[in-house]
């Protein structure tokens, strides 16, 4: 049996015939930043359009390689508690369980550790051990890398270690696996996910032509779990900055019994500048949605300051107007930031 993913660009030759630029592009890319994409999710793409929106969220562009970024916009390091725990808010915290995804999203906000052999399990008894003393936590979010790249045994002894601490109430999982690899979520994960519900399980989703009939199949395992289903979702130019194409994915998700619960601005990250919508051209996306579709199909728009200033929905009474370095908005905290 064939590998389920393609992590060599020479590879892409089974799918496309790519110009030798083009191929150059994409090897010098993966040099700097890891390039992996599931066979599933590469047989979405159409390889005659440079422009679709697969391929644009899947394969090395060399507008990687170029503009300005911060490999840790929101840094993150400074609010490590141990190695793979972060804790920005006193209730809640993020445990990063798995240093892997089974695709290496182009925009990831955390291509500094992703697919850089990083293994944040050497870390996880330090974790437990933090999570069992502190007497603020209620939620835990599992994130990574993905979770759900975990084996099953490992994904259901981390529930199964979190379940026991009586103050913790919430355990959010957030994913990307049921869209770009469903055939990676084993029965093993949803039997898992059941003896651990009520829990969260939030799915990491950008483009209508992603909710293939693979991608309902889980979500109807989730809910069959006992899951509180809800999707996140980048805005990303060129991919989904459009309202008809936001209508259609956000619609469908409802369809499906998943609720469209954030719509994120993308995070300064380096590598990615190519990708960026401006917040009023989000806006004005977010006020056609509220004219045309239920009020069921609308996210929250928001935006994760740069330098760590925290997460706030993007309303008027956050945005303070243009100041140096761009857009400024006020935190939760009263704090501006870019």
């Amino acid at each position: 049996m064939s590998p389920p993913f393609l992590s060599d660009p020479r590879e892409l030759s089974r799918f496309a015939d790519l110009d030798d630029v083009t191929a150059a592009d994409i090897a010098a890319v993966s040099r700097y930043y890891p390039f992996r994409i599931p066979l599933f999710y590469a047989r979405l793409i159409d390889w005659n359009n440079p422009s679709c929106p697969i391929r644009l969220q899947s394969i090395p562009s060399r507008e990687e390689l170029i503009g300005s970024g911060n490999p840790d916009p929101l840094a993150e390091g400074s609010i490590q508690v141990t190695s793979c725990l972060l804790k920005r808010y006193p209730k809640r915290a993020v445990f990063l369980v798995s240093g892997e995804c089974a695709m290496y999203c182009r925009f990831c906000n955390r291509r500094r550790i992703v697919g850089k052999g990083w293994r944040p399990e050497r870390s996880r008894e330090e974790t437990f051990n933090y999570l069992e003393q502190d007497r603020e936590i209620s939620e835990v979010i599992l994130s990574g890398g993905d979770p759900m790249m975990l084996p099953a045994a490992e994904f259901a002894y981390i529930l199964e270690r979190l379940k026991a601490i009586p103050r913790i109430r919430t355990i959010r999982i957030s994913s990307r696996l049921p869209v770009v690899y469903p055939t990676g979520f084993a029965v093993d994960h949803a039997k898992a996910i059941k003896k651990a519900s009520p829990l969260w399980f939030v799915i990491h989703i950008n483009h209508p032509r992603e909710i293939t009939p693979e991608f309902l199949e889980i979500v109807g395992q989730l809910h069959r779990s006992g899951a509180v289903v809800l999707s996140q979702t980048v805005l990303l130019r060129r991919v989904n900055d459009c309202p008809h194409i936001l209508a259609t994915l956000f619609e469908g998700l409802v369809h499906a019994g998943v609720t469209p619960y954030y719509l994120f601005q993308l995070d300064d990250v380096v590598g990615t500048a190519h990708f960026k919508v401006k917040v009023r051209t989000g806006l004005s996306i977010i006020k056609r949605l509220r004219q045309e579709v239920s009020g069921l199909c609308i996210p929250h728009y928001a935006l994760d300051i740069t330098g760590g200033l925290g997460k706030v929905p993007l309303e008027n009474r956050y945005l303070k107007g243009h100041g140096a370095g761009g857009l400024r908005v006020l935190s939760l905290s009263d704090r501006e930031g870019l």
